[in-house]
């Protein structure tokens, strides 16, 4: 079996939303622990006429000062890591929160990832680095143990944060999701998990549709991608959120960064 989990992205007009659902349909269904998304994303419903469901996802991201992890990006690098705390849910409600190492080899990732325990917990925490209270003696045997080591050596430090709207459908392990409101804001202190992320990523009108599947892909995306003419894309929100922070969105990385089909939309007009 290959390792890690496939994960094929692409960019695509909200207004196929209603076609991607409809080519799925009968194959999936919502994930059984999302919520209720009509308060985020009014007027969007489900092939059935049921309300969206799925989560706010949030991401502080580290990386050195020399922005190591995304140069790699940037560069193209078939593998790259990068490390993250990750928490699902709203700002100020319960929520898990999760140390994740992100590996990715191509259109394949591995992800190891520690438990944190509640956001809310992290985000009050005293002390800067929450990690080393919340995951003391409790991951030596776990591959994310040395992780939580790297995210706290030399050098490494909260550069970005990233969140979003995510709608879940689930086909067994697989998962379709698609991501709205994609945005990010400074994240100076990784406790500021849940903060404000003014600066948008991709633009109206747009959302992040993502293909996950384990081994094989299902025949059903293939089906679905084929009827829709879909083309799997690189979407890093992670090195967008960087770009318009750090980087003065320079517009040769920039053009780099953004999706191309988004860029061939825009031929012609001037990117947000």
């Amino acid at each position: 079996m290959m390792e890690g989990r496939a994960e094929m992205k692409y960019a695509v007009p909200v207004e196929r939303r209603a076609a991607i659902l409809e080519a799925a349909r009968g194959h999936i269904v919502p994930d059984a622990h999302a919520d209720d998304l009509r308060a985020a994303l009014p007027g969007l419903v489900g092939p059935d006429g049921e309300p969206p469901r799925g989560y706010r996802v949030s991401s502080v991201y580290f990386d050195t000062p020399t922005l190591h992890g995304y140069t790699e990006r940037l560069e193209r690098q078939r593998v790259r890591n990068r490390l993250r705390v990750r928490a699902y849910g709203w700002p100020g409600q319960p929520a898990p929160v999760f140390l994740e190492a992100k590996r990715k080899c191509g259109p394949r990732v591995i992800k190891h990832r520690a438990d944190l325990g509640d956001a809310r917990e992290w985000e009050s925490h005293p002390s800067a680095r929450p990690w080393q209270a919340l995951c003391a003696g409790a991951l030596p045997e776990s591959p994310a143990a040395r992780w939580v080591e790297a995210v706290d050596g030399p050098g490494m430090e909260p550069v970005c944060r990233v969140a979003y709207v995510r709608e879940t459908w689930c086909h067994g392990t697989a998962r379709l999701t698609m991501d709205h409101a994609v945005g990010a804001g400074l994240a100076n202190d990784a406790r500021d998990l849940r903060g404000p992320t003014p600066e948008s990523l991709i633009p109206d009108g747009w959302m992040v549709l993502e293909l996950k599947f384990d081994a094989d892909e299902p025949a059903w995306m293939r089906g679905l991608v084929r009827a829709l003419q879909l083309c799997a894309e690189p979407v890093s929100k992670f090195a967008l959120g960087v770009m318009v922070l750090h980087r003065g969105a320079r517009p040769a990385e920039r053009r780099l960064l953004t999706p191309p089909s988004i860029l061939r939309a825009a031929w012609g007009r001037t990117l947000p």
